[in-house]
């Protein structure tokens, strides 16, 4: 082989080399940035989780306690104005946690706006049994212990179901973690 032929082929070589370590640099490159976004977008819409179930659990617990005092305040010789002041304290708490709700439906899963769904419900179901017991006149003491007997039912239904929820809300943030660790890009 000639030394020109040669030095042309070295050098063409040379040329398809670079061009090929080029590209594939560059396809390196690109893929690394495209998992870092993912990355970035799975870690926002995990977070976005996580504010809508924080604002939800929120409003739901401030209405859970204003709802259990306005039951306390039943005991004994009621104290109607602790009553109705819990009950409106409750219902403004209850209105953020319907509206935080709506946030955890569009957010999801579906099995996070259940558990955030059957809190809500139980929340109203415990304001309804004591604006019943508010309604009913003062000296009826035996129709007043079946109120109070059945609240302190839901109020004991309402803690499971509250703890269900943080429970759920925590693995569907934790799964989702862990399917994008597994593998390797978010949705």
């Amino acid at each position: 082989m000639d030394q020109g032929i040669a030095a042309l082929l070295g050098a063409t070589l040379g040329v398809l080399g670079t061009v090929l370590a080029s590209t594939v640099t560059s396809w390196s490159n690109r893929q690394q940035v495209q998992a870092q976004l993912q990355s970035e977008k799975a870690q926002w819409h995990r977070q976005t989780r996580r504010d809508a179930y924080s604002a939800f659990l929120a409003p739901a617990s401030e209405a859970q306690t204003a709802l259990k005092a306005a039951g306390r305040a039943f005991v004994g010789t009621r104290d109607t104005p602790e009553v109705e002041r819990r009950l409106r304290e409750a219902e403004d708490h209850l209105q953020n946690a319907r509206t935080a709700c709506a946030h955890v439906a569009i957010e999801g899963p579906e099995t996070v706006e259940r558990a955030a769904r059957r809190v809500y419900t139980s929340l109203r179901s415990m304001q309804t049994n004591l604006l019943a017991l508010a309604d009913s006149p003062e000296n009826t003491t035996h129709r007043n212990a079946s109120f109070l007997e059945h609240h302190a039912i839901e109020v004991a239904a309402l803690s499971e179901r509250t703890r269900e929820f943080t429970a759920i809300a925590r693995k569907a943030l934790t799964e989702r973690t862990e399917h994008q660790s597994a593998h390797g890009r978010g949705e």
